[in-house]
């Protein structure tokens, strides 16, 4: 398809040269690329500068400006300790948001475990009243890797490796059957017998016993409906 054209010069130079005897040949102008990938890469470098606009200088800048301070610290006299005490409110400045961007990160870990040791705690059979508590003093056992995992240590801090799985160090699940074994008095009673009375009951009400008598189910109960009375007879159950 061919278009007229009066004036040649009225168009852009990369067209000017389509133009013969007055006619442009559209079918010879060639598609234009696609372009918007470099749009979205410089509107994400304007970002950029606007943001380093916004505390006045740009990244070279930053770096020109450290480089300047530390040559003239090497010096002597007042501009060199001027130059140095810029240069230590600059590093107090850095210490400071790294310090604050790896508390973030601890407490994000941590949080990541105490859900999944919770949840190993309801699988071994804490009592749903006392699982907060437990993981919370717990948390003390764990110790973060580089890439976040948990790793449980035993009681005295040293690695704890499991001697079934010799090479393998133990997991949550471990922690939260070894809890279960220390602590019964918190984990529920699994319904032993097939009396027809309900777990832990004498089908009545049941005669007052002294805690070392009471089952699992009867431990349960009594935390539910008198908690002070539970911790009155069991006060090694207070974990905070």
């Amino acid at each position: 398809m061919k278009v007229q054209i009066e004036d040649a010069t009225a168009l852009p130079e990369w067209l000017q040269s389509h133009v013969s005897e007055g006619e442009l040949d559209l079918a010879a102008v060639p598609q234009p690329e696609d372009v918007t990938g470099l749009k979205t890469a410089l509107q994400k470098e304007r970002s950029n500068v606007q943001a380093w606009s916004k505390l006045g200088e740009k990244p070279e800048d930053v770096q020109a400006r450290i480089a300047e301070l530390e040559e003239k610290a090497k010096g002597s006299g007042k501009g060199a300790e001027d130059a140095q005490a810029k240069l230590d409110a600059l590093k107090q400045d850095y210490e400071g948001k790294i310090s604050e961007r790896d508390e973030r990160i601890t407490k994000m870990m941590q949080r990541n475990a105490s859900s999944e040791l919770k949840a190993e705690l309801a699988k071994a059979g804490f009592i749903p009243e006392a699982i907060d508590d437990i993981a919370a003093t717990a948390m003390g056992r764990l110790e973060f890797r580089d890439d976040g995992s948990p790793r449980v240590m035993r009681p005295d801090g040293s690695t704890w490796i499991e001697a079934n799985r010799p090479h393998q160090e133990a997991t949550l699940a471990d922690l939260a059957k070894e809890l279960a074994e220390a602590k019964p008095y918190a984990v529920q009673d699994q319904g032993k017998g097939g009396s027809g009375k309900q777990p832990g009951s004498n089908g009545g009400t049941p005669a007052k016993k002294e805690p070392q008598e009471m089952t699992a189910q009867e431990r349960n109960d009594l935390l539910k409906s008198d908690p002070d009375e539970f911790y009155r007879l069991f006060p090694q159950a207070k974990l905070r």
